[in-house]
Parts: structure tokens; C-alpha cells; sequence
């Protein structure tokens, strides 16, 4: 098994082994203790997700459930927002800049599986790369961010929307797989 840098290294590996596995346990108790608030005690929320975002130096606002994979990868700039049943599967690095907001059901995915060898598949081995999403963003219901994907600046997603590639700053971003629908004039 490979270590969790190994893991945020952008090679294959393995998943797994000690570190990882209680980076889980300690991750997946605290979403647990975060969910069952039921969004009735906000400043106990932000004070667990403080803990699950160790390395962040801000946490998000949240409409419980929110679904965290490890935590310690995921950073928030001021102001984020996260709806009901957002998913971060943060291997890899998770930047997410200030302002920036997601409606229910989005996903930040840093993972991804062999498609072409089915043997490699089979064992298990995935590999990770880095989300990173601009400032002032948002992103309708559903919408999803893939593995080494960048979004720019002030960019909208629009709901359902599959991101599988870099969008620059100040779009519209729609479609599976999204692709820019128009770019935003900076004096709007």
C-alpha cells in the first residue's frame, strides 16, 4: 500500500494502508457528527468541519449532508458555500477560492481508474490529480468537477454540467462534457 503523499503524487498506487485508512476513520466520524446536526447547530458544524479541514484556513457554510473523503487536502477561501449532498473525494489536492459556491449535489472528484486496462482496474489501482476552483464561482445542482481540472475566476456551472477540462476565468460553462458556453465581459 502507498502513503497519502504517495496517493496526492499524481502516479498510480495502490489505495490504503495505515495512514490512509485512519485519515478515513477520523474523517468519517466527524462527517458523521457534522450530518447528524441536521443544520440545527451551525457554529458545533463549523467547529467539527474546523477539525476535518485541518489544513483549510476557512471551512464553508454547509446545508448538511456534505460526503468527505479525507479532509486534509481540501482548503476553502472566505466565503464558500456548500449545499445539501455536495461531495468532495479529495485524494489529491482540493482548492476552492474565495466566494466561491455549490449548489445540492455537486462533486469535487480527484480520483480517477484505469479505462483501458481492464487487469490494472480490476487489482484496484487509481490515480489522483488536483481540483483547483477560482474565486466568485458557482456551481448549479449536480454539477461536477473531474480529476486535474482547473476553473478560472467568477465562472458559472451550470447545473449538471460534467467539467473535464481547465475553463479559463469569467464563463458559462455547460454540457456533458461541460464546454464554455460564453465568456463574461469583466465590466458586467
Amino acid at each position: 500500500m502507498y502513503s497519502m503523499e504517495q496517493m496526492r503524487s499524481g502516479q498510480w498506487y495502490l489505495p490504503g494502508g495505515e495512514e490512509a485508512d485512519a485519515q478515513h476513520a477520523r474523517t468519517f466520524e466527524l462527517m458523521r457528527q457534522v450530518n447528524a446536526l441536521g443544520n440545527t447547530d451551525q457554529p458545533r458544524a463549523a467547529e467539527l468541519l474546523r477539525q476535518v479541514f485541518s489544513n483549510s484556513e476557512h471551512v464553508p457554510g454547509l446545508f448538511a449532508p456534505l460526503h468527505v473523503e479525507y479532509g486534509v487536502n481540501t482548503r476553502f477561501g472566505k466565503g464558500c458555500f456548500m449545499n445539501f449532498n455536495c461531495v468532495i473525494l479529495d485524494i489529491a489536492e482540493v482548492t476552492i477560492g474565495d466566494g466561491s459556491m455549490f449548489g445540492p449535489g455537486c462533486q469535487l472528484i480527484t480520483v480517477g481508474h484505469p479505462v483501458e486496462d481492464a487487469a490494472k482496474r480490476a487489482e484496484g489501482w487509481e490515480i489522483a490529480k488536483p481540483v483547483r476552483i477560482g474565486q466568485d464561482c458557482w456551481f448549479g445542482a449536480g454539477a461536477m468537477v473531474m480529476p486535474g481540472v482547473t476553473v478560472g475566476d467568477r465562472c458559472v456551472v451550470a447545473a449538471g454540467t460534467v467539467v473535464t477540462k481547465d475553463v479559463p476565468d469569467d464563463c458559462l460553462v455547460a454540457g456533458v462534457p461541460g464546454v464554455v458556453k460564453r465568456r463574461f465581459s469583466k465590466d458586467a
